[in-house]
């Protein structure tokens, strides 16, 4: 009779050992699947990220005007092509004037500053100047190569993703794509 209490009392602890795991699995795999679902459903839309003007003024998604298309440039003053790449913002004005342009940086704003200036930047009334930490936009745009091209259209859809050292007319063949869907 002890004997078949012992017994029914290992085969009921087992079988709750077997449900809570299977349960657990079950959980995990569904988690997953969400990731999964979420990353693929979102992964073309800007992401809502909050950065900082240089005069330490919170700037997010939301502070962008929703009639232009977006060229962010994840960039920092200290890199090479970056400063190509402000050479090309500050003499193509006319070509991105009607979209919007954020330059992200987790540089001090003094280096930023003096990016800005160096490339006439400062001139330019549709160029934004943003600070971040590198760990906050790689966590976002799930990028940490510097320069990176995001080029999104006006529905915040992302058009292209560029970085590599690619010539200036495939830059602005996206801007200018990104301009023309936001006419359709």
């Amino acid at each position: 009779m002890m004997r078949k209490i012992i017994i029914s009392i290992i085969v009921l602890g087992l079988s709750a050992i077997i449900f809570v795991v299977a349960h657990k699995a079950l959980s995990i795999k569904e988690i997953e699947k969400e990731k999964t679902t979420f990353t693929k459903s979102n992964s073309t839309k800007l992401p809502l990220f909050e950065f900082f003007t240089l005069d330490s003024i919170p700037y997010s998604r939301y502070s962008l005007k929703k009639d232009k298309s977006l060229v962010l440039v994840y960039f920092d003053p200290d890199c090479g092509l970056c400063n190509k790449s402000g050479k090309v913002f500050g003499s193509f004005k006319k070509f991105h004037e009607k979209s919007q342009v954020l330059f992200v940086s987790y540089s001090s704003k003094d280096k930023i500053e003096a990016y800005k200036k160096r490339h006439n930047l400062n001139l330019v009334p549709n160029i934004k100047f943003l600070q971040c930490s590198s760990e906050d936009f790689y966590a976002l745009f799930k990028e940490s190569i510097t320069p990176t091209y995001f080029i999104y259209n006006t529905k915040q859809e992302l058009i292209k993703k560029i970085n590599d050292d690619v010539p200036v007319k495939t830059i602005l063949r996206y801007i200018k794509a990104a301009q023309v869907d936001e006419q359709v």
